[in-house]
């Protein structure tokens, strides 16, 4: 009784909105993992659920949203994984826990492993939404504040600007444009951050990405060279290679990261680090993933292998 009223309440809701449509999707994964000999083995288990919703004008604009319940966010000016975005021929505008332009254009390279094994594979960007920054020198009154993505795609041509909502109690503000190039097969992208904050602490990145598909493999390369003004410099170095057949994939990283401030080991930061891993889609939207991932700054190691799941 009680699911038939919910559902007579859902139907009668959404009674004159027949252009809008809600979506529910979801993720989960279990396994074991032993991460950089922390503690020894562990299990290890998470599910997201995620929300949906669209719509369009009379006009032809889309627009709509998504919320992970999770983490869902708070509204108004703090965010936590939840988008708000509409679109058309201007192109699409995004506020909310959106990656800056550097990161939409270039991405990650390819990870291993069913947790992720610390993503030690990825860099760091300077312009990112939803992140405390994590730079020395900066205190946010809120590390989670609503960001603005705006994007613009012509032919093979992608634009990308973003900014970060100013801090009230540091004034720190990221911002980021970027460009990129994409085929079918091959990607480059370029990408310029900066993060400026009160008390003459100001942070700048040049980040550089391409891909390339050659059969069933796929080649990723990120670079990106930074410093600030109190005399810090850095780079960082990142490469993959995925190789696909059927449906078994392995992959294979290596990363490199130089005197990249902050100096917090347990992070991305700093760290030469390699990894391998494979994963076998069992079909349904299941997968079983193992990896293996050595941090050679720290001289550690971490394992995991365990089943994945999309619905």
């Amino acid at each position: 009784m009680k699911a038939l009223l919910a559902s007579t309440a859902i139907l009668a809701a959404t009674v004159g909105i027949a252009s809008a449509e809600v979506a529910i999707s979801g993720s989960a994964r279990m396994g074991i993992i032993d991460n950089f000999g922390d503690v020894g083995p562990q299990f290890s288990s998470r599910v997201r659920i995620n929300f949906s919703a669209s719509g369009e004008t009379d006009a032809g604009f889309s627009f709509g949203a998504s919320v992970r319940a999770d983490q869902s966010g708070q509204g108004n000016t703090a965010n936590n994984d939840s988008t708000v975005f509409m679109s058309g021929g201007f192109g699409r505008l995004t506020m909310g826990d959106v990656d800056g332009a550097a990161n939409a254009a270039t991405g990650q390279t390819d990870g291993v492993g069913y947790t992720g094994l610390s993503d030690l594979n990825e860099i760091t960007y300077l312009a990112n939404g939803g992140s405390d920054f994590g730079f020395p020198g900066i205190t946010l009154d809120d590390p989670q504040d609503t960001s603005i993505l705006y994007e613009y795609t012509a032919g093979s041509i992608s634009l990308y600007l973003s900014a970060t909502q100013v801090d009230v109690a540091s004034g720190a503000e990221a911002k980021s444009v970027a460009a990129k190039y994409s085929t079918g097969a091959y990607a480059v992208s370029l990408g310029y951050e900066n993060l400026d904050a009160e008390d003459s602490f100001e942070w700048e990145q040049f980040v550089l990405g391409g891909s390339a598909t050659f059969g069933g493999v796929t080649l990723k390369a990120i670079y990106a060279d930074g410093k600030n003004n109190q005399g810090d410099e850095w780079k960082q170095h990142s490469v993959s290679a995925t190789y696909a057949m059927d449906a078994l994939s392995v992959t294979a990283f290596v990363a490199d990261d130089e005197d990249l401030v902050p100096t917090d080991l347990e992070t991305s930061a700093n760290v030469r680090a390699y990894g391998i891993g494979a994963s076998y889609d069992l079909g349904g939207g299941a997968k079983v993933s193992g990896g293996y991932v050595k941090n050679r700054t720290t001289d550690t190691n971490a394992v995991d292998v365990g089943l994945s799941f999309s619905f």
